[in-house]
Formats: C-alpha cells, sequence, structure tokens
C-alpha cells in the first residue's frame, strides 16, 4: 500500500508592528494644528492681561482722585477769609465771609500743584483735568510729578465734574443758592479704552471744620 503524501500546514507569520508614512503624515499634521490652537490661545490669554492690568491701573487713578477731593474741607468761606472757622452761612457779611463766599471752582492763583497756594476746598476741583496747567505730559500726583510718560496709563486723561446733589430730606442748595452736598465724578480714559468712572458725595455737616 502506498503511503499517502501529506502536506503539514504551519501558522502565518507575526505582523511586524510600525507606522506607515501616512500615519506619521497625519500626525505631524495634527501637532501642527494643536500647536496653533495653543499658540492662538496664549496670545488671547496675554492681550487679556494686559488689558485687564490696564483697567485696574485707570480704576485706582480714578479712585485715589476721588479720594483725594472728597476728603478735602467743604466749607462755607474760602478758608483763606478772615471768617472761615466762623461764618455760619454762605454769604458775605453778617454771620457769613468776610469777602470770599466758597463757589465751584479755584480761586484765582490757586492750583493743584502750587504749594504756596494749593487747592483747599472740594469744590476748588470743579472743571479740573489732565493733563493741564501745571501737568501738561498727561497724569500727575499732587507735586506735579508725571506719572505716564510710559507704561500702561501713557496717554491717559483724567477729569473731574461736579454738581449740586439732593439729598433725602435735604436740598441741593441752600437758601443761598450755594451746595449744601455735592456728587463728585472722576473719569480716567486711555487710548482705545473705555473711560473709567467713579463717583462719591460729599456732604457739608460741618461748614466750619478742616
Amino acid at each position: 500500500m502506498r503511503p499517502s503524501c501529506r502536506t503539514r500546514s504551519y501558522p502565518p507569520a507575526p505582523r511586524v508592528g510600525g507606522f506607515t508614512l501616512i500615519d506619521v503624515l497625519m500626525v505631524i499634521v495634527l501637532l501642527g494644528v494643536v500647536a496653533v490652537a495653543l499658540t492662538s490661545a496664549s496670545g488671547r490669554l496675554a492681550s487679556q492681561s494686559a488689558e485687564a492690568l490696564k483697567t485696574r491701573q485707570m480704576l485706582a487713578y480714578a479712585q485715589g482722585l476721588l479720594a483725594e477731593v472728597t476728603h478735602m474741607p467743604f466749607t462755607y468761606c474760602d478758608p483763606n477769609d478772615s471768617r472761615a472757622a466762623l461764618a455760619t452761612s454762605a454769604s458775605v457779611g453778617g454771620s457769613g465771609c468776610t469777602a470770599q463766599v466758597e463757589v465751584l471752582g479755584p480761586e484765582a492763583g490757586e492750583s493743584r500743584y502750587n504749594a504756596a497756594a494749593r487747592y483747599d476746598n472740594v469744590n476748588d476741583y470743579a472743571g479740573f483735568a489732565m493733563p493741564g496747567v501745571g501737568c501738561a505730559g498727561g497724569l500727575c500726583d499732587q507735586q506735579g510729578n508725571l506719572l505716564n510718560a510710559t507704561g500702561p496709563l501713557a496717554g491717559c486723561t483724567a477729569r473731574v465734574n461736579m454738581a449740586a446733589q439732593a439729598m433725602t430730606g435735604m436740598a441741593a442748595n441752600d437758601g443761598n443758592g450755594r451746595p449744601q452736598a455735592l456728587r463728585v465724578i472722576v473719569s480716567v480714559g486711555c487710548p482705545g479704552e473705555d473711560a473709567v468712572v467713579a463717583e462719591g458725595l460729599r456732604v457739608r455737616h460741618a461748614p466750619n471744620s478742616y
């Protein structure tokens, strides 16, 4: 009997793992897209952070100037008047002032920066602006030192406005037509930014106190 011929079967050879050229190209493309997205996001965050810092500095300056204004005396007479500590009405003669009743705006010769004739009453600041006389370059401190020659506040401006303000139980003006309470508005504006505003009230609660 002739022996039968048998063929022997072997398991298939294992496939060697690896990346094809297409796989590599796809990874490179994906990494490029992610890198562009991250760069764009970091740029936006940096820009937003710089804008937020500038806004905070603008607000801090506005609040500081508002505090300077509202902490000033609010008297019937100009503090240089001989009856400034005695007057009981915003008028000239009698129980009032010798000659100088306080009005909105500074008296002649007074300035925020003049140590010899500095603003001495809250309403001296009405209409005050920077840049301006004594501070031509931008925002200044009380000594006239420029604060924003460079940096985030370069080119910024500031202005103080005020008006008589009625309150519950108190008219805006007294019987002589002088403010009894003032609404003070300080605005700071910078190039390319919305203005920042700080507001406060100053009441003439103690006319003869300094």
